[in-house]
């Protein structure tokens, strides 16, 4: 993933994505925003302590510098569930401006609608992009442990499948940023809620000075390749959000008290 300068902010991209001119996605980082300590700047999570006008005025600025307008976003309220749902065009609109019109518990969503951009919140959970050039559909998950371990980007995949007809060889993902196993120390409580991961769980945790961490990117890597996905068709960042706080809201490193980055697709 690249970081690239807009106007007044900085988002990510990924290569995989470039060759695709009916689609745009982004990944957002906390640069160039009106937001201040410890939410600075462009900082675009209602459900913080942040000023909730800020916030708005945040979301605005970005929306300007994408050349969407901001009641073209659609927004889910996140739970950490494994929820999938399917937007369509009456839905334009909801959560951009006030977490209470998000669409409630939440972490993904799917459409195949054009000028519709649907995005997930995140600072330190795991955004994922999917992309299918055949069907023209696009989803965007939100994965902490909870949603990798009971298998969100999988549920997703799955209702693209259903609902759009959509072939997982032929769909490209990116797994954005968030905390990587160098940070994620988690509690044998985590651990044993991949039970059912059978041998996949102890390819994505390990010991690091007697600390029992956590590979998030490289489970739901491991999802996507279980669904169908071909190995080529998956880009993973390589930005920790932890060690790259500067850049990225991090949970972790500011103690709970952090704003929130989101990633978002959108087809024209």
């Amino acid at each position: 993933m690249k970081l690239v300068n807009l106007r007044n902010t900085q988002i990510g991209r990924f290569d995989i994505f470039e060759p695709y001119h009916e689609l745009t996605h982004f990944i957002t980082t906390r640069l160039g925003g009106f937001s201040n300590k410890p939410y600075h700047e462009l900082n675009l999570g209602y459900g913080t302590d942040d000023d909730p006008d800020t916030v708005t005025r945040n979301r605005f600025l970005l929306a300007e510098d994408l050349g969407i307008p901001l009641d073209w976003f659609v927004f889910p309220r996140q739970t950490h569930s494994s929820n999938v749902y399917k937007v369509v065009k009456s839905d334009r609109g909801l959560g951009s401006l006030s977490r209470d019109t998000a669409i409630p518990d939440t972490d993904a969503l799917i459409t195949n609608e054009r000028h519709i951009c649907i995005v997930v919140q995140v600072a330190d959970c795991v955004p994922i992009l999917i992309f299918d050039p055949v069907e023209r559909v696009i989803a965007v998950a939100h994965a902490g442990w909870r949603g990798t371990s009971n298998k969100i980007v999988s549920n997703t995949i799955q209702h693209m499948r259903h609902m759009f007809g959509c072939r997982s060889n032929n769909l490209i993902a990116a797994v954005g940023p968030s905390i990587h196993s160098c940070c994620y120390q988690v509690g044998e409580d985590v651990y044993e809620a991949f039970g059912h991961w059978n041998r996949d769980r102890e390819s994505i945790f390990s010991f690091q000075n007697h600390k029992l961490m956590l590979n998030l990117p490289l489970a739901n890597r491991l999802l996507l390749l279980h669904e169908g996905v071909p190995s080529e068709n998956i880009s993973i960042s390589d930005f920790c959000t932890y060690c790259r706080a500067e850049y990225f809201y991090s949970s972790r490193h500011g103690k709970g008290q952090t704003g929130r980055f989101v990633a978002g697709m959108m087809l024209w």
